[in-house]
């Protein structure tokens, strides 16, 4: 550790080499600086202008690129329906005259079509294969979100950067869909930085190239643009112009360099002014050392070793010595102010901690110190220590040991939101506790660097009140259905007494009451079943066709009704009308299909497409009559029911083969809530 004397030497010493710094850099400003910086900004043009050129062919390559990707001919080629493209346009020349190296096509399933390497004298099919094995194993370059898309930048294999395009095939009018993806571009080796240096008369050089590796994506590796580096002891200065891939992941760098004569002129004057200023610091800084030595290092010393035994001991009553009238007096009552003031706060610290602690734990909600990685540090349960109370060991429980595997993760969403955000974020969920599903109610804040804390309330209680009262307001709904549907049947018996004579009343009495059943049982239904705003289908139905055996008198054994309705449920306003059809055709059935009161019954439904579904009543019975048009019939329950059909917004077909078939397709009637 060091002394106070030896701190002492080292701010006189860093005070003495920062004065002569200082002197050395304003000099460095005044004479040196101006030329530095024109030197800086010239190597800094050289490598923005090749910096220029290399974006300037990029932008050129993906212009060529959309001259083949925009195309009908590459659209039908990359479909495999142009046997003649390559023939026709992929020849030596092509590639000579666009300044490609190579050239692939894939298909939109990600497969390769065609490839073509140029043999140019160089052995460029070794890159060409890690560009190709590399797009086998991540398929960012075949992926474009639309028809505009465009991928141009670099990708370095085996030391060699490769400048490249990606591009989506798509017809020549820009009308999808995406074909394919057509991926061009060229090697930037020896040849291609020979031409550079004869375009710019430059010192050129490929440097610090970095081989894309999928696995090394790390963003301390990303730079873009270009910066000054003095090497070779100072003769030459090198501006270097940096490229990322295209993944923003360095890539390479080229460098540019250039002499530094009028530097080096003006460093030698400067090194011998340096010297003279070291000679004069030194003698400067060892006659102030000597006199602060005695004036006052040895009472710092002594006030550093009390305030030291006054920190080990933890004892803010004792106070240190501060005799005399200068600074280091003055540092002594200042520091005895502070033990007074940190001897006050130990104790409101204490009695704070006392009442936070009291509070935590007379609240009921559970609580928890949850690390962004899911990792619990700290919790408080209802009848557990105080969160507050830190633990002794470090925890070994994760969201993953106390929460279902879906909730844990929806809740590390949540703490990315709340550390991202520093808002506070809410969240719901239930889970089974003890044998019963239980809701809960998170509320997350932010606690700490990367750390929330999670309050979690247990609020079933309050949903299944809520769940009360939902059911209120649709009771008050169904006594307003059940009226309207009183005034339906009064309307029924109506109808029914104006049109039969006294024999035939009897029996249209009883069709209107089964259909006033019909629409009771689904009232009845909705009331009975924990969802007041569907009914279950197959329990209604089944209750409302044993209802008509029984009121017809037919005997289960001898007349089968099979029911094929399987978890399916409507709401009453669709409900209600295929009761009421359901009834009319099945009452039909009982009365006139089996001479011998014997046979089979169907009802089916099942849901089609576009949200319809088939209702199919069939029997085994004589059949209906070949001479009755049931859509043009004086019968009013088969006008009744093909009205309930239209109601339904649905169709109605009848087929006579073996018996009885009528097949219904409807869709369900969204129901408009009635606030009067």
């Amino acid at each position: 550790m060091a002394t106070l004397h030896k701190k002492t030497l080292s701010i006189i010493g860093a005070t003495l080499i920062g004065m002569i710094i200082f002197i050395y850099l304003s000099s460095h400003l005044i004479i040196l600086d101006s030329f530095d910086r024109l030197e800086e900004q010239d190597a800094i043009k050289n490598a923005i202008c090749v910096e220029n050129i290399l974006l300037s062919e990029s932008k050129e390559l993906e212009n060529k690129a959309a001259d083949w990707s925009v195309w009908d001919e590459t659209y039908n080629f990359v479909q495999g329906n142009d046997d003649r493209f390559v023939e026709k346009y992929l020849m030596d020349y092509t590639f000579l005259n666009q300044e490609l190296d190579f050239m692939l096509f894939y298909n939109d399933t990600g497969t390769q079509v065609f490839r073509k390497v140029l043999a140019n004298g160089n052995d460029n099919q070794p890159y060409i294969t890690e560009l190709e094995e590399h797009i086998a194993k991540n398929e960012f370059l075949l992926e474009h979100p639309n028809t505009t898309s465009r991928k141009t930048g670099f990708l370095v294999f085996s030391d060699k950067p490769i400048l490249l395009t990606s591009q989506p095939v798509v017809r020549s009018d820009l009308t999808g869909p995406i074909a394919g993806t057509v991926i061009m571009g060229r090697i930037i080796d020896d040849g291609e930085i020979s031409e550079l240096h004869e375009l710019t008369d430059m010192e050129l050089n490929i440097e610090n190239i970095r081989n894309y590796n999928i696995t090394d994506n790390s963003l301390d590796q990303r730079d873009t643009g270009h910066h000054i580096d003095v090497i070779d002891e100072g003769v030459h200065i090198y501006s270097y112009a940096s490229f990322n891939d295209i993944y923003d992941n360095k890539a390479f760098s080229i460098k540019v360099g250039m002499l530094r004569s009028i530097h080096q002129q003006g460093v030698n004057t400067i090194n011998y002014f340096l010297i003279i200023l070291l000679l004069t610091g030194i003698i400067f800084g060892t006659s102030v050392t000597a006199l602060l030595e005695r004036s006052h290092i040895s009472r710092l010393k002594r006030l550093q070793n009390e305030i030291k035994d006054i920190g080990e001991k933890g004892d803010f009553s004792k106070r240190v010595r501060s005799q005399g009238n200068d600074e280091v007096a003055s540092l002594g009552g200042s520091i005895n102010k502070m033990l007074e003031s940190l001897e006050s706060s130990q104790d409101l610290i204490v009695k704070r901690d006392t009442t936070i602690n009291a509070i935590l734990q007379a609240m009921p909600d559970m609580m928890f110190l949850i690390k962004k990685d899911g990792s619990i540090r700290n919790y408080k349960l209802s009848t557990d220590k105080c969160i507050y109370e830190s633990p002794e060991e470090e925890l070994d429980i994760r969201l993953d040991d106390i929460l279902p595997a879906h909730i844990a993760e929806k809740e590390r969403e949540i703490i990315e939101q709340a550390l991202r955000t520093n808002k506070m974020q809410i969240m719901q969920y239930t889970m089974p506790v003890k044998g019963e599903m239980r809701d809960f109610e998170l509320r997350l804040v932010v606690s700490g660097e990367d750390e929330v804390m999670a309050v979690i309330k247990d609020i079933t209680e309050i949903k299944q009140a809520e769940e009360m009262r939902r059911k209120d307001l649709l009771l008050k709904e169904i006594h307003h259905r059940v009226k309207n549907n009183l005034q339906i049947i009064s309307s029924l018996l109506r109808l029914q007494s104006r049109k039969f004579t006294d024999k035939e009343t009897v029996e249209a009495f009883r069709k209107s009451q089964n259909r006033a059943k019909s629409m009771a049982i689904a009232h009845e239904k909705m009331y009975q079943s924990s969802d007041l705003e569907n009914i279950e289908l197959e329990n209604y139905v089944e209750t409302l066709t044993r209802y008509l055996l029984n009121n017809y008198g037919c005997d289960p054994e001898n007349i089968k009704i099979d029911l094929k309705i399987k978890n399916l449920t409507q709401g009453i306003d669709t409900a209600i009308p295929l009761g009421l059809i359901i009834t009319e055709i099945v009452s039909n059935a009982l009365k006139h299909a089996f001479k011998d009161h014997k046979g089979n019954i169907t009802i089916e439904i099942s849901p089609q497409d576009n949200g319809y579904y088939l209702l199919v009543i069939r029997d085994n019975g004589v059949g209906f009559p070949e001479d009755i048009d049931f859509m043009n019939t004086d019968s009013l329950g088969m006008r009744l029911v093909i009205s309930l059909v239209d109601q339904i917004e649905g169709t109605i077909e009848l087929v006579r083969d073996n018996g009885t078939e009528f097949r219904i397709r409807f869709k369900e009637i969204s129901y408009k809530r009635r606030d009067y």
